[in-house]
């Protein structure tokens, strides 16, 4: 299912959930439950209660519960089988193949296509692949490249795996340029600038993590179209493919926080405001699909199980962890800002790997590549 949740986004919506019970229950393991378990399992359970009390179409909600609910199952289910590296490495290669997989055929389809861009960052002209929409490959990428990084802390310390990652990383890039997707270009770009910054300061980055980006989640989708509208008319310009609104973005956040302000605890039910807004398209927003979704409830629910895993990550594998997870954040925080990615089961995933993490897990090299002891600034990705 880790590769699949990469190469078949709808065989992973319809299995994904059911595969990951079956796995939880063929360790014949007692569970383990941490608080970001049992936050994930209140999250699920939240999506599906939401079906049953709202006052929306059970036909409307019912899929879209059931996703939120795998999604997490997912992350759950990471949880329980990974114990050590033996287990976390065969789990992401898999989802990092299906990601590469994925890459692939779309960089093969672009190229045997019939139209040709004259220049790289050319965002006129956008590649997909058929039946998956663009900007949810562009996003598979994005969570693959998070994953390449991580496993070069806890992959194991060879040459040759070390050169596949960076040729890996190189195929993302590159595939997620010919999607033509602005947040992901922008997502890429912050994760390396994050990851350059932290071997300077890891705990500055980690604490420059945790205040701004909640901040930038919430201030954000509420006041793009006011006060940042200067940056968001900048974004939309940038590499063409100019629309005046962000491709709609800027129009449709005030009418979702105007629809969950109506039901602001338990919101409308999960995807109903895509159905009832008159632009019929969802918030591209996390926070705005959330909340619209599952109210105020389900948004401390969601945000504490992310908030829960990435304080695991921090606390087990010390400096590293810190690292990594804040690489993992800042990623992901355009991706979060402006698509769909809250039911993504490539993105749980990876979350629950992060959250697995332990000092003993991290690669120890030589050197300056060593990891202090103690997790200090002596670490991988602090000073040499």
């Amino acid at each position: 299912m880790a590769f699949v949740a990469a190469w078949s986004p709808r065989l992973a919506a319809i299995y994904g959930g059911l595969a990951a019970a079956i796995a939880i229950l063929i360790t014949w393991r007692p569970p383990r439950p941490r608080v970001a378990d049992i936050l994930a399992g209140l999250t699920a359970m939240w999506a599906l209660t939401s079906t049953l009390v709202g006052l929306a179409d059970p036909s409307i909600t019912r899929v879209p519960a059931y996703l939120y609910a795998s999604a997490l199952l997912v992350f759950l289910a990471a949880r329980h089988v990974v114990r050590e590296r033996a287990q976390l490495l065969p789990v992401a290669l898999a989802h990092l193949a299906g990601c590469a997989t994925t890459a692939v055929a779309l960089i093969t389809g672009a190229r045997d296509g019939g139209v040709q861009r004259d220049a790289i960052f050319d965002y006129n002209i956008r590649y997909g692949l058929d039946g998956i929409n663009i900007n949810y490959t562009s996003y598979t990428m994005v969570t693959g490249a998070i994953l390449a990084v991580i496993l070069f802390r806890v992959g194991p310390a060879s040459r040759a795996l070390r050169a596949a990652l960076l040729g890996t990383l190189l195929v993302f890039a590159y595939a997620i340029l010919l999607t033509g997707s602005k947040g992901a270009t922008l997502a890429l770009f912050l994760g390396a600038s994050f990851l350059v910054l932290a071997r300077f300061g890891p705990q500055l980055m980690w604490t420059v993590v945790w205040v701004c980006v909640p901040v930038l989640i919430l201030l954000i989708p509420l006041k793009a179209a006011s006060s940042f509208q200067a940056g968001a008319q900048w974004l939309d310009g940038l590499f063409g493919r100019e629309t005046g609104d962000l491709s709609g973005r800027l129009e449709v956040w005030p009418i979702a926080a105007s629809a969950w302000a109506e039901h602001p605890i338990a919101g409308m039910g999960p995807g109903v405001f895509r159905m009832d807004n008159p632009l019929q398209i969802g918030p591209h927003n996390l926070l705005l699909t959330v909340g619209t979704d599952l109210g105020l409830v389900g948004v401390i629910l969601y945000g504490g199980t992310v908030a829960a895993a990435l304080a695991l990550a921090a606390k087990q594998a010390a400096q590293t962890g810190k690292v990594l997870a804040g690489f993992a954040v800042i990623t992901l925080l355009p991706v979060w800002m402006s698509g769909h990615w809250e039911q993504s089961q490539g993105a749980w995933l990876v979350l629950a790997l992060i959250s697995t993490i332990t000092v003993k897990d991290v690669v120890r090299r030589p050197g300056r590549h060593r990891l202090a002891a103690g997790g200090g600034p002596a670490g991988e990705f602090g000073r040499a």
